[in-house]
C-alpha cells in the first residue's frame, strides 16, 4: 500500500502532483453539457485556488459525474506550470456516504496507480475520522495488484506511489493505522486467492497463515497446524475424507488469541471457522464446467478471510478472546477419494452420508463447527464459499443464524465496513430434504437443486445450543467479471466485515439463540 500523508488543502503542491476532486451528477439535467454539482471539495478548491473544476469538467466529453467515472483536466495558469486535476464521479449527492467514498477512492487508486496524487475526496464527509478511514481503505484496496509468487513480477502487488490526503479535521494516527490494517488484511486474502493452486496446497496455505500471524500480530496470535494423525485422533472425518483423493495431505490451522481458558463470559471466546479448500475439482462428482474449474483455486477464500480477520483484529487490539479453525484440503478424484455413499463421523458423533463429493465445503466446516461447539464458546461463526450465497448476487454475502442478535451485529459490522450481507431464514422443514437412511443427514439433496439454504440447514445441528451464524460468501469472494467498483478477481470479502465485528465485541456481549 502506498505511503499516506495527511495535510490541509492550503498545503497541497498543486503544481507538483495531480489533484483529485469529486463531482456529483445532477438530477434531471437538460440536454447539453452535464450540470455537474460541486461538493465540499470542489468548492474548497475554487475558494483556495480560484479554479472552478466543476465548470471545466462540464465540457469534458463523456463525463457526467456518475459513480466510477474519471477524467483528467489540465488547467493552464498565468504564472505557473499547468495544474492537473483528476475529476471523479461520485454519483447522486443525496446517496453519497462512507461506502461510496471508499469506492471512489479505490477507483482513483486504480486509475492513478503510478502517480503521486493529492486527493480531496475526504472533504466530502463532515465526519473527518470516517472520511479518512474510507479514503485510506479505498486507496489500499484500489492499489492491489496480484504479485506472482517468486516470479519476475513479485513486486507487482506493492505500492509504487504515494498519496496526499486532504483533510480539515484533526485525525488520529490510530484511524489511519486501522484503515491501513483493514485494507492490508483484505489484500492478503486477495493475494492468496489469486495464487494458483499448484503453488498453494494445504501445506503452503498453512505456512502462509502462520507467517502472516507472526508478521502482523506477533505474539498476540498462537497458530497451530494439526497433522492428519491429529485429525484422526480428533475425529475430523470430513476433512480427511475430502482430502483423501489428493497426494497433498489435509490439515487444520488453529488460531487462538487472549485467555480462552478464563472463567465466566470474559473467558468465553468467539469461535470462527473458515472453509480452506485449496482446489476444488468436485472430486468423484467432477465439475462439468471448464470455466468453473479454472477459478476453483478461490475455494479457500473463506478460510483466508477468517484467518486474516482474527490476525488483524488481534493486531488492532480486539479485547474478546478468539479461536478459529481453518480446515484445509484439496478436493481431487483418485483411487483413495471420498465416494458418493460413504458415511463420515464428525467430532461429537454426528454422521453424514456423502451424496455429492462436490458439496465438500460443508463437510470440512461440519468438523470445525462440531469441534468448536464442544468448547462452549460464546458464539460460532462459520464462513464458506458453499453456494451462490442464497441468490443475493455479487454485492452481498448471505447468512443464516440461530441467534438474532449475532446476525444483527455481524450485518451492522458489514455495513460499516462496506461489505454488506443479507440475513436469510432458516426453515426447519428443509431438514427433510437432507434425510438419509444410513446417517443423521445427507450432505446434499437428491431430488431438488442444492442451495445456500440447504447448506446452512446441514450445518445447523453441528453447533448444538451454541449461538451460530453461517456466512456463504460464494457470490462475492471471487468475481468472474468486474462488478460495481470492483475489478474481476478476488475481493477479500467478508474479511473487513469480520474485523469490524471482532473489534467491536466486548466481554459483555452475548447472543442468546432462539429456543
Amino acid at each position: 500500500m502506498r505511503e499516506i500523508e495527511l495535510l490541509a488543502l492550503r498545503d497541497v503542491p498543486i503544481a507538483e502532483c495531480p489533484v483529485v476532486v469529486g463531482l456529483f451528477c445532477a438530477d434531471g439535467a437538460d440536454a447539453g453539457p452535464p450540470a455537474l454539482v460541486a461538493g465540499r471539495a470542489a468548492e474548497a478548491v475554487r475558494q483556495h485556488f480560484g479554479i472552478d473544476v466543476a465548470e471545466l469538467a462540464r465540457h469534458q466529453p463523456g463525463f457526467s459525474g456518475a459513480a466510477g467515472q474519471d477524467a483528467t483536466l489540465v488547467v493552464s495558469t498565468a504564472d505557473a506550470a499547468p495544474v492537473v486535476f483528476v475529476v471523479v464521479g461520485l454519483g447522486a449527492q443525496r446517496e453519497f456516504d462512507a461506502v461510496a467514498l471508499r469506492e471512489a477512492s479505490a477507483c482513483v487508486a486504480r486509475a492513478q496507480r503510478r502517480a503521486h496524487v493529492a486527493t480531496t475526496l475526504a472533504l466530502e464527509l463532515a465526519d473527518g475520522d470516517a472520511a479518512i478511514r474510507s479514503v485510506v481503505e479505498g486507496i489500499g484496496l484500489g492499489d492491489y495488484r496480484y504479485a506472482a509468487p517468486l516470479g519476475p513480477d513479485s513486486g507487482a502487488g506493492q505500492a509504487i506511489a504515494g498519496a496526499l490526503v486532504v483533510t480539515e479535521s484533526a485525525v488520529s494516527d490510530a484511524t489511519v493505522s486501522r484503515a491501513r490494517a483493514m485494507a492490508d488484511a483484505a489484500n492478503w486474502v486477495r493475494q492468496l486467492v489469486e495464487t494458483p493452486s499448484g503453488a498453494l496446497g494445504p501445506a503452503e496455505f498453512a505456512a502462509a497463515i502462520t507467517a502472516y500471524a507472526g508478521e502482523v500480530a506477533g505474539g498476540a496470535v498462537t497458530v497451530s497446524v494439526w497433522s492428519p494423525d491429529q485429525l484422526r485422533e480428533r475425529g475430523f472425518a470430513g476433512t480427511l475424507g475430502v482430502g483423501a483423493g489428493s497426494d497433498r495431505a489435509p490439515c487444520v490451522v488453529e488460531l487462538r488469541t487472549g485467555d480462552t481458558g478464563g472463567t465466566g463470559s470474559a473467558g468465553q471466546p468467539i469461535a470462527l471457522a473458515g472453509k480452506g479448500i485449496t482446489y476444488d475439482s468436485g472430486g468423484i462428482n467432477l465439475k462439468k464446467d471448464p470455466a468453473e474449474l479454472a477459478w476453483m483455486k478461490s475455494d479457500m477464500a473463506a478460510g483466508a478471510a477468517v484467518a486474516a480477520a482474527v490476525i488483524a483484529a488481534a493486531a488492532l487490539g480486539a479485547t474478546v478472546p478468539m479461536t478459529a479453525l481453518v480446515p484445509v484440503a484439496e478436493n481431487m478424484p483418485g483411487g483413495r477419494a471420498l465416494r458418493p455413499g460413504d458415511v463420515l463421523t464428525h467430532p461429537g458423533g454426528r454422521t453424514t452420508e456423502v451424496v455429492d463429493t462436490d458439496c465438500e465445503g460443508r463437510l470440512v466446516l461440519a468438523d470445525a463447527v462440531a469441534w468448536l461447539a464442544g468448547s462452549a464458546p460464546r458464539a460460532i461463526i462459520d464462513v464458506g464459499t458453499l453456494t451462490d450465497s442464497g441468490g443475493v448476487g455479487p454485492a452481498l454475502w448471505g447468512c443464516w443464524s440461530t441467534a438474532p442478535g449475532l446476525g444483527a451485529a455481524v450485518l451492522e459490522a458489514g455495513v460499516r465496513a462496506g461489505e454488506p450481507g443479507w440475513l436469510l431464514p432458516l426453515h426447519p422443514s428443509y431438514a427433510q430434504l437432507l434425510a438419509s437412511r444410513v446417517a443423521d443427514a445427507a450432505n446434499a439433496p437428491n431430488d431438488v437443486p442444492d442451495s445456500g439454504q440447504l447448506a446452512a440447514t446441514f450445518l445447523r445441528p453441528f453447533a448444538g445450543a451454541t449461538p451460530w451464524l453461517h456466512i456463504d460468501n460464494g457470490s462475492c469472494a471471487y468475481l468472474e467479471h468486474g462488478f460495481s467498483s470492483w475489478p474481476a478477481g478476488a475481493t477479500g470479502s467478508p474479511t473487513r466485515a469480520l474485523i469490524e465485528f471482532l473489534c467491536a465485541l466486548t466481554a459483555e456481549d452475548a447472543f442468546p439463540p432462539v429456543t
